[in-house]
């Protein structure tokens, strides 16, 4: 008979445990999505227009991260063999500048 009743708690208790709410946020609202990223176009653009200004191969230019700016426009970090520059690039993939960090 003991084990009838705990058999009957411990069934209660899982069976309440199996009833909690998700509280968790949707993807829109998690912190990682909130930036924007440049689309990868805009990105290789800034990468070709870093390695024309500063010289080298174009392959060996990478962007490491982007964010949109105000007014439709992005701004996008590159590396180059440890060297790091920055863009501003819009949207229709107009290089507005390229300057060394």
């Amino acid at each position: 008979m003991k084990n009838i009743n705990f058999i009957m708690v411990a069934s209660g208790i899982l069976a309440l445990a199996g009833c909690v709410s998700d509280n968790s946020p949707t993807p829109e609202n998690m912190a990682r999505n909130t930036a924007q990223t440049a689309p990868a176009d805009l990105q290789l653009a800034c990468a070709s227009a870093s390695a024309t200004k500063f010289g080298g191969d174009s392959a060996t230019v990478l962007p490491v991260s982007s964010a949109a700016v105000d007014g439709g426009k992005y701004q996008i970090i590159l590396d180059s063999k440890g060297q790091r520059s920055t863009c501003l690039i819009d949207s229709t993939g107009a290089v507005l500048s390229v300057e060394k960090v």
